[in-house]
């Protein structure tokens, strides 16, 4: 039915157009009217049936965008030229050249017309329901594609401004909306024009300009969603769908870090790669960032199935033609490692599987170093049995000084690499900080208690904390592995560390409370083997510059002999034996002079 309203409306359009044109031509000499009559009819079939032909009615007007008008166009241009040819090769009817011309136009413009004051009432219709007023910060080309999506769905909200702080945009109209600014006068137009919500379009935002975004807005009176980073959109066209509320991430995560593509992929593609820990939070962003480098085959290893069962179903619907091996495993069991390595031969491994959480791994100090420190033995000395090229260990800023178990667990891990000769196999250690969104981690922990009205636990006052975002610290990872020549140890750039009481401060402002106000924050106390603030280098460590400003390489100026090293590892072996844990403890002390144990922890 609504395809036969249109179409009987394009023929009246068409029909009345010609007539208007007869009468601009003759005026009101009807007789010579009369004369041409037939000539309009046939040029209004001729149009309807190139109308039809040309699509004209296969479009939903509602969410018409400007191809959709082109198409118009296109019909009536092709309705003309195939009128007037018509007109040349059937001689009995005439058309005078200024009235087909005129028919044209006129036609054309009316339809058009037409279609818009379709849309217009469809739309108008719609959004009668909603009040909610859309202010988006940002008049660039995200902004402009969230107003698209707001103008074919009026009943989620009307944009009403635009804020930027480009002079050449401020005082203008983008798409009919007026556009303001500067940016720090955001609540300025807020309370002047009732925005209900503000949306930040500014996918290329760092954080210091979230800071600032964010600071200009009364988060109390006005609610704020954002959009993803450019990284999270890729090359996928801004929709509805991708906005968010405002979070911690928007704050401390946001960096845009530029990486070799090219390079690494020439690195990694055909190469069979080799994933420990790939269902955690490092470990499936690596699996994620390395599928786009197209390795020959991927192999995914963990020991919790549904973690590894997730990230391959990722895979599955992202890199369908993605060649990979799923393999549940314990990294510490040395039969079934060298059985899944021999079998699978990798040529690169990325080593990320650990148990890293710090309180738990100090009432269980014998699994730590079961898993975290033998685990890793055993994928080196396999890796070096099988000429694996590259090894690449992920560690901790915690295994610096550490002052506890999972973090002196991890610096034997990495005395051991670097006392490795150097032969077939490339070696390489990666030492960060904390990373956003992490499971387990304190973000995570202080949203579930903001969702619960609080309070909100902080250690101590003075704790503090690097914070890097997954895919920033993973980018970052493989960037390094240019730079390996073998037994290298990378520190990453993380930035300030962050106190996290301000951590909690901010993530409860962000979710529209009042700090200390609306909701409380006790101080608990520190937890065994906790840090107040975290370290990326010994004292005997020195920092030297890579081609990337956010890759270092360090050179130590100390590091214990290898047979040292051997032997400590021996006496750690016999102690896990005899589950003697203060020997074990005592042993991996003696071997990590600068760790300062918790009291507790060798009872």
């Amino acid at each position: 039915m609504r395809k036969l309203l249109l179409f009987l409306l394009d023929a009246g359009l068409t029909l009345f157009s010609g007539v208007v044109a007869l009468f601009a031509r003759f005026g009101f000499n009807f007789q010579e009217m009369l004369r041409y009559d037939e000539s309009i009819l046939i040029y209004t079939i001729v149009s309807m049936v190139v109308y039809v032909l040309n699509g004209n009615y296969s479009v939903v007007w509602e969410y018409a965008n400007a191809r959709d008008f082109l198409l118009l166009i296109r019909g009536s241009v092709i309705s003309y030229i195939s009128a007037l040819a018509f007109f040349y090769f059937y001689r009995d009817v005439v058309l005078p050249r200024s009235v087909g011309f005129a028919t044209f136009l006129g036609s054309m413009i009316l339809i058009v017309l037409s279609r818009i004051t379709w849309q217009w009432l469809t739309l108008s219709r719609k959004g009668r329901p909603t009040e909610k007023r859309i202010m988006i910060i940002g008049a660039g080309d995200a902004g402009v594609s969230i107003l698209e999506e707001f103008e074919k769905h009026p009943h989620l909200g009307k944009v009403v401004a635009f804020m930027d702080d480009s002079p050449r945009k401020i005082g203008r109209r983008v798409r009919g909306i007026p556009v303001f600014g500067p940016i720090d006068r955001t609540m300025e137009y807020v309370e002047r024009l009732g925005v209900d919500e503000v949306i930040v379009a500014i996918p290329s935002a760092t954080k210091q300009q979230m800071e600032r975004i964010l600071g200009s807005i009364d988060l109390k009176k006005v609610k704020v969603k954002t959009l993803p980073s450019i990284r999270e959109l890729m090359e996928d066209r801004v929709r509805l769908s991708h906005l968010k509320d405002i979070s911690i991430e928007d704050l401390l995560g946001r960096e845009e870090v530029k990486i070799d593509v090219r390079g690494i992929e020439n690195l990694l593609k055909g190469k069979r790669i080799l994933v420990t820990g790939a269902g955690g939070s490092i470990g499936s962003e690596l699996c994620k960032q390395i599928a786009k480098m197209n390795p020959e085959e991927l192999i995914l290893l963990g020991h919790g199935e549904n973690s590894i069962y997730l990230i391959d179903e990722f895979l599955s619907e992202n890199f369908p033609n993605l060649k990979k091996k799923r393999v549940i495993a314990d990294v510490a069991c040395e039969n079934l490692m060298e059985l899944w390595m021999s079998r699978l031969k990798p040529d690169i491994v990325f080593h990320v599987a650990a148990h890293k959480h710090v309180p738990l791994m100090e009432e269980n100090p014998l699994e730590a170093f079961r898993v975290n420190t033998l685990g890793t033995i055993n994928l080196v000395e396999l890796s070096r049995k099988m000429k694996v090229k590259h090894f690449v260990f992920i560690s901790t800023d915690k295994a610096v000084n550490p002052t506890s178990v999972m973090g002196l667990t991890k610096r034997i891990s990495e005395l051991y690499i670097m006392t490795q000769d150097t032969d077939d196999t490339k070696f390489s250690i990666v030492r960060f900080g904390n990373v956003l969104g992490s499971r387990g981690s304190v973000v995570e922990k202080f949203r579930r208690q903001i969702e619960k009205g609080g309070p909100v636990t902080v250690t101590d006052p003075r704790m503090k904390r690097y914070f890097m975002s997954i895919p920033e610290a993973v980018s970052l990872i493989l960037q390094s592995l240019l730079y390996s020549s073998g037994n290298d140890l990378f520190i990453l750039d993380m930035g300030e560390q962050i106190p996290i009481v301000k951590l909690a401060e901010t993530m409860i402002m962000l979710s529209g409370f009042v700090p200390h106000q609306d909701i409380k924050i006790v101080y608990t106390g520190v937890r065994p083997g906790e840090k107040m603030y975290e370290e990326l280098t010994y004292p005997y460590e020195r920092k030297e510059f890579t081609p990337h400003p956010k890759i270092f390489r360090v050179k130590s100026d100390s590091l214990p002999s290898r047979e040292t090293v051997l032997e400590a590892i021996l006496s750690m072996k016999s102690a896990l034996e005899r589950k003697d844990v203060n020997a074990l403890l005592s042993e991996m002390m003696r071997l990590v002079p600068e760790a300062k144990l918790n009291d507790g922890v060798l009872d």
